[in-house]
């Protein structure tokens, strides 16, 4: 696996047992990175993807992280760290989603969203510049979506944190720029991870309305990350690609 495109990196990605995490997971070790898969539930999950990508000749382990708390940020990296070395690659990946109307909305559920997406973000990404060794190639990348630009109804907190994950990510960008991390993201159109809380025909009638006439896969989306995180996006800051369908073109 050391002939891909990323041979010798360290790459550190939350939410990566499950959906577009575990799709990221794979691509990062075919491509030659050694690849830690941080999880917070569905454990099980994650210590089969770290078999399945030893079966195929990678490298991998997994390591419980709850990315809202500071302390087990901190310690992840510590942990990450002594298993690899410094992470160069981090793709801050964790996240949940939730439907409910604005009026049945608690003020934890909207509080919870905030914390796993934005406070996630921020935890991470500071560590990972706390602990930045030398001056090769260094990658953040964040898992943005379109609700972030376009929202939809009953996604309220959702698409409010991915609206800010956007903002973070380019402000992040402008300020690391000088120091050699590149920061950028992805912003994917709806994606059939098994996951999202939309009924089956929901989903068929929103592939319907698309101009490629189909939702998206896992493996749709692990291109951009793979490109975001190579020498072939070298000159990309603060950019979001837009995995979508054509649903928007911005």
């Amino acid at each position: 696996m050391s002939d891909g495109r990323l041979p010798g990196r360290i790459a550190l990605i939350t939410g990566g047992n499950t959906g577009i995490g575990s799709g990221i997971c794979e691509a990062y070790a075919r491509e030659g990175a050694a690849v830690a898969v941080a999880w917070h539930e569905r454990g099980n999950e994650a210590a089969a993807l770290v078999d399945q990508i030893h079966a195929a000749g990678g490298v991998a382990e997994a390591f419980e992280v709850d990315v809202r708390s500071e302390r087990s940020v901190v310690d992840l990296f510590d942990r990450v760290g002594a298993a690899f070395g410094p992470v160069d690659l981090l793709v801050n990946n964790a996240g949940i989603q939730q439907a409910r109307p604005l009026a049945g909305m608690s003020l934890d559920d909207f509080d919870n969203m905030l914390a796993v997406h934005l406070r996630g973000a921020f935890l991470c990404s500071r560590e990972f510049v706390r602990r930045r060794v030398g001056d090769g190639a260094a990658h953040i990348i964040n898992l943005c979506s379109q609700l972030g630009y376009i929202g939809r109804e009953n996604y309220t907190a959702y698409s409010t944190a991915k609206g800010g994950m956007t903002a973070f990510t380019r402000a992040l960008a402008r300020e690391l720029a000088p120091s050699g991390i590149l920061v950028n993201g992805v912003a994917p159109g709806l994606v059939d991870t098994g996951f999202d809380p939309l009924s089956d025909a929901d989903k068929q009638a929103h592939a319907e309305s698309l101009p490629l006439k189909r939702l998206g896969q896992v493996a749709d989306m692990t291109g951009a990350f793979v490109f975001l995180a190579s020498d072939e996006g070298r000159y990309y800051c603060g950019q979001l690609l837009h995995p979508n369908g054509g649903e928007i073109m911005p």
